[in-house]
């Protein structure tokens, strides 16, 4: 029976929450890096400490008991006072450690005035023991992630604020219509918008239905969910799209682009960093955000639920 918990108990927990995960011993080896005989041997020491079968292994499958999800619960709880008390510890040592999830959106690298790469670079300036988690999405997946509590901030172009989430905004975006060398009108000198609305176009998946453009797309045979996604289309000359004035600007200089009308079927949006208003920022996350607020010149004035 299980009368303290050593650090041996909290390994095994782990181990077992990862098999879980997994959904068997064989998934979990590359995760864990053992071999499914060496998993099994410590499932099995975790019974023994526990006193009972806490998973059904064999032929039939991986599936839990009824106790074995009682326990997976218990441990969850008890990781997260585990890590709730490292990260207060490791506060106090006024060193940085631990993990920070950014996530970001496509193909703003390119960017000048997107200076997310200044801002890392002073992040890592700091005395940290850190490890950075970078993801790329497009803002609606980005948004939920950050509501789920998945990402710590991230930055995008957010067409409608959200109550539980602050909002800053950073940088601009221009963005202008594109087609490809392929295209019919590549070679019209100035189509008309007749013939831009008849063309076919591929869309922004992750804009509102009633996004005012200068152009609204009247057909539409694909959606993209990300820039790149519509760099393909407008490449294969195969529709218009709205693409990121800096990122088309290769394919403008090779000549496997054109901006159509470029003055006056533009827009600008505005890219800002969300935080959760209700979820507790650690030490590292108010860093990083005070280093990208500063290498954007701004303060630390963050409004929730305005865009």
């Amino acid at each position: 029976m299980l009368r303290n918990v050593t650090d041996m108990d909290l390994r095994l927990l782990r181990i077992f929450s990862i098999v879980v995960k997994c959904g068997g011993f064989t998934a979990a080896q590359a995760e864990l890096n053992m071999s499914q005989s060496n998993i099994s041997t410590h499932i099995s020491g975790l019974e023994k400490r526990l006193g009972y079968r806490i998973c059904e292994r064999g032929k039939g499958g991986f599936r839990l008991t009824e106790k074995g999800q009682r326990i997976l619960k218990a441990s969850s709880a008890l990781f997260g006072a585990v890590d709730a008390f490292r990260d207060e510890a490791q506060d106090l040592a006024g060193r940085l450690v631990g993990d920070l999830h950014l996530g970001l959106a496509d193909n703003i690298a390119t960017l000048p005035t997107a200076r997310v790469d200044a801002a890392i670079a002073r992040f890592y300036q700091r005395e940290h023991d850190m490890h950075l988690h970078i993801f790329i999405n497009s803002p609606t997946e980005l948004e939920l992630a950050v509501i789920d509590g998945q990402l710590d901030m991230a930055i995008s172009y957010f067409s409608r604020p959200l109550p539980t989430l602050t909002y800053q905004p950073l940088y601009m975006e221009e963005i202008g219509v594109f087609c490809g060398r392929a295209h019919p009108l590549f070679t019209v000198e100035s189509p008309s918008l007749e013939q831009l609305k008849a063309s076919d176009w591929i869309r922004h998946g992750f804009l509102p239905v009633d996004q005012v453009l200068p152009i609204a797309p009247e057909h539409a045979s694909a959606t993209a969910y990300h820039m790149e996604a519509v760099a393909h289309g407008v490449l294969a000359g195969t529709h218009l799209g709205y693409l990121p004035a800096h990122y088309a600007r290769p394919w403008l200089q090779s000549g496997e682009m054109r901006a159509l009308h470029p003055t006056t079927l533009r827009y600008e949006v505005q890219h800002s960093m969300i935080t959760h208003a209700g979820h507790p920022q650690s030490e590292a996350v108010r860093a990083f955000i005070a280093d990208l607020l500063a290498e954007h010149g701004l303060d630390a004035g963050i409004s929730p639920g305005s865009a």
